[in-house]
């Protein structure tokens, strides 16, 4: 049923509006719609899931069953403001059980959100929007790997899925506040460690820290 391109380019960004047009066209039922949905939120899930994984297999499982329990119960999924929390959310729980279902899991309930490297787009390349060179990409790296689990995944889901805090939130079942907090201390340590490259990830930061 599902056969996104990830070789493709990305597609034309929609702001919240059309998304929530989109998100309340596919409730109505086509499937053309629904194609269209996939389509368009399959990149980012993908490459947000593949932080949590590298295999391949199950993490594009989880994304199936992800977008085919939409398309089964779309009639009884309620209208929402925060269509991409809401997807985000959703693999992430799916991914999450299927990894603790493996052997080699360990005893507690986390998993890692780890800084994968890929050739593909990745969040920190979306988070600083520049051309990097081969050096700088392997710097931020190795900076980030520094940051907590959470310290990253905020970071990533707020410059890379641009989400609000409020929908951070609701994914990491923690306050706004929290957020706020993983936010600041994650590119605070980034700044002190290179702070000519993300002096202005900062100021933009400082206008969205607490929305």
């Amino acid at each position: 049923m599902l056969k996104p391109d990830l070789r493709r380019s990305s597609p034309a960004p929609r702001d919240k509006t059309d998304e929530t047009l989109l998100w309340l066209k596919f409730r109505e039922g086509p499937q053309e719609v629904f194609q269209e949905l996939v389509q368009h939120f399959y990149r980012e899930l993908y490459f947000y899931g593949g932080r949590f994984t590298r295999d391949t297999d199950l993490l594009k499982d989880c994304l199936q069953d992800l977008f085919l329990d939409l398309w089964v119960y779309r009639h009884r999924i309620s209208d929402t403001p925060y269509i991409r929390s809401y997807l985000y959310k959703s693999l992430r729980r799916k991914i999450h059980r299927e990894i603790l279902r493996q052997p080699s899991a360990g005893r507690d309930d986390s998993v890692t959100f780890d800084d994968v490297s890929s050739q593909e787009i990745t969040a920190e390349q979306a988070l600083i929007r520049t051309e990097l060179s081969e050096y700088q990409t392997s710097r931020l790296h190795e900076l980030l790997a520094g940051l907590s689990d959470r310290q990253r995944e905020a970071i990533h889901l707020k410059f890379y899925g641009e989400l609000s805090n409020e929908e951070i939130a609701d994914i990491l079942d923690v306050n706004k506040q929290s957020v706020a907090n993983l936010l600041h201390r994650g590119l605070s340590r980034l700044r002190e460690s290179w702070p000519t490259l993300l002096s202005f990830v900062l100021f933009h930061l400082s206008n969205s820290l607490n929305r």
